[in-house]
């Protein structure tokens, strides 16, 4: 998931961004109804919870506006640590939301930036790294065209000190002399698997270890949804990889604008006076053990302290490829109905969801396992208390 619903959506529409679990726990029951659409899953489908906003994370000490219209930003340059990078085509789709309508985002400025294979900025010098002045290499803007959708070949980024490799992401709108109207920023991560197997090649092993994984970074640490922009790879034939990710943004009643402040971390204020969701303090952790022929699967949900003894649910749901389903507690149920069935309880510190039990998952590779918890669903998705907490097979 990388972005949340708008503040008020219907019943239909909260089916269709995430669904609801019954009673809890369960061990693996009702695997059927999953089972019977596998071998139609593609590993590789994007994220279709678009209307998620996504986490304010801070552009750092490297944003430099430099005025580059390009999808390809490895252009311009005969640095070797950007010739010889691991190639990298990203996708990135972005949508908006008002209280009561989701929609894509046309003619949004979309700037990336990260580091070269070796871990250092164009145009900066400092911080550690050698001087780039002059030099303008991974950086670059799109605008969204009709569907919503930049696209940008680079290469995969390497690691400096104290940071898990990431790419920034600013999007921005404009008025007609040019003002800022709109300034949004975020970073992107990736798969820790997936780094450890680049950074074991030339040139970005000529670094050595890196100091910093997802876990221990202090910005990924920054929202409760970070893992939500975790990058989701595919391997490309002919070398390097390719990533699509949903990022979503607020939108004012104003359609024209949005309203953001990268500073605090607030990400608009939704039209008629309300104020944003807010965030909660929660986490949501897996445990797995086995393989995929004979997994076992848990989940720990840590309820935030504001909502300890209140009313509340858990909920579960799986997607497989373009489908989605959610557990009832006693099976896994596909999205036929408005009909939203939860169960209340009393919240406690923490819930324990056991998912499976020794249970050969291995036809459901690619199959992307998410848990929360709220009052309803739609209290779950407008506080962010979900998270992506296992991807099986992978």
């Amino acid at each position: 998931m990388s972005a949340l619903p708008p503040t008020t959506v219907s019943r239909r529409a909260v089916l269709r961004t995430l669904g609801a679990l019954g009673t809890l726990p369960f061990a693996g029951y009702g695997l059927s109804s999953l089972f019977s659409e596998a071998t139609a899953a593609t590993t590789t489908a994007s994220n279709s919870l678009a209307c998620v906003l996504s986490p304010t994370m801070t552009e750092g000490p490297y944003w430099i506006d430099e005025h580059l219209n390009r999808s390809d930003i490895t252009t311009n340059t005969t640095r070797s640590s950007v010739l010889q990078g691991v190639p990298f085509v990203l996708t990135l789709n972005i949508f908006k939301s008002t209280a009561t309508t989701c929609n894509v985002a046309q003619g949004v400025q979309i700037d990336i930036w990260h580091a070269d294979a070796v871990g250092e900025y164009s145009d900066v010098s400092g911080n550690g790294q050698t001087s780039t002045v002059g030099q303008n290499f991974l950086r670059g803007y799109q605008v969204t065209d009709a569907s919503g959708s930049v696209q940008f070949k680079t290469i995969y980024p390497g690691w400096y000190q104290g940071r898990t490799p990431h790419v920034h992401v600013r999007a921005r709108l404009f008025d007609a002399t040019g003002n800022t109207t709109y300034n949004f920023t975020t970073q992107i991560f990736f798969d820790e698997a997936v780094t450890d197997s680049v950074y074991a090649k030339a040139p970005y092993n000529s670094r050595g270890e890196r100091d910093t994984r997802n876990a221990t970074d202090m910005h990924y640490n920054s929202a409760a949804d970070s893992a939500n922009m975790v990058l989701a790879l595919t391997a490309e034939p002919t070398g390097g990889y390719s990533s699509t990710l949903n990022i979503g943004l607020a939108e004012t009643a104003n359609s024209t604008a949005f309203n953001s402040n990268t500073q605090t971390g607030t990400q608009g204020t939704p039209p008629n006076g309300t104020t944003p969701p807010t965030r909660g303090q929660f986490d949501v952790r897996a445990t797995a053990t086995g393989t995929s022929s004979n997994l076992t699967l848990s989940s720990t949900i840590n309820v935030a302290p504001q909502d300890v003894g209140t009313a509340g649910s858990l909920f579960l749901a799986a997607q497989l490829g373009d489908t989605w389903y959610t557990h009832d507690g006693g099976e896994w149920i596909r999205y036929s109905s408005d009909f939203l069935p939860f169960v209340s309880t009393t919240l406690s510190n923490t819930h324990e969801l056991k998912i499976f039990t020794n249970t050969d998952v291995s036809a459901l590779c690619g199959a992307r396992i998410y848990a929360g918890y709220g009052k309803t669903a739609q209290d779950m998705l407008q506080k962010n208390q979900y998270k992506q907490i296992y991807t099986i097979c992978q």
